[in-house]
């Protein structure tokens, strides 16, 4: 069973979630661009923030940092892929520190092609087991 503030967690991710998809429909224009990496950063940020209400719902006693909760969510099997949460981890730490159009136009075609599907994939896996 899962507590109500891990289930609103989970409910938070999958709204943001959405609204990333809803923005990769889009042909890709400058603004439509910034606007991805904006969703991908706070996607980002409900997805592990979701694995790690979940984890700690188990027992698990981790602090509220992404670099300790990943390793867990794998071992838990959350995630499937440990290093590619590491390159999306890595990705969404650079977007918000700096903005360069060639770094840009490399995360959004990374967040299409390889985030997203881990996105859903993890919110299928903690909806399976809520």
């Amino acid at each position: 069973m899962t507590d109500d503030r891990t289930k609103l967690q989970i409910e938070l991710y999958q709204k943001a979630l959405g609204r990333l998809h809803e923005v990769a429909a889009m042909d890709e224009t400058d603004v439509v661009r910034d606007a991805l990496i904006q969703r991908f950063e706070f996607t980002y940020e409900m997805a592990w923030k979701s694995a790690w209400r979940w984890l700690r719902g188990k027992g698990e006693n981790l602090s509220d940092k992404a670099y300790e909760v990943l390793p867990s969510a794998f071992q838990a099997r959350l995630i499937a892929d440990p290093e590619l949460w590491e390159k999306i981890r890595d990705y969404r730490n650079l977007t918000s520190h700096t903005y360069k159009e060639a770094l840009a136009i490399e995360v959004a075609a990374f967040v299409r092609a390889t985030a997203l599907p881990a996105f859903d994939a993890l919110l299928a896996e903690l909806k399976s087991r809520a």
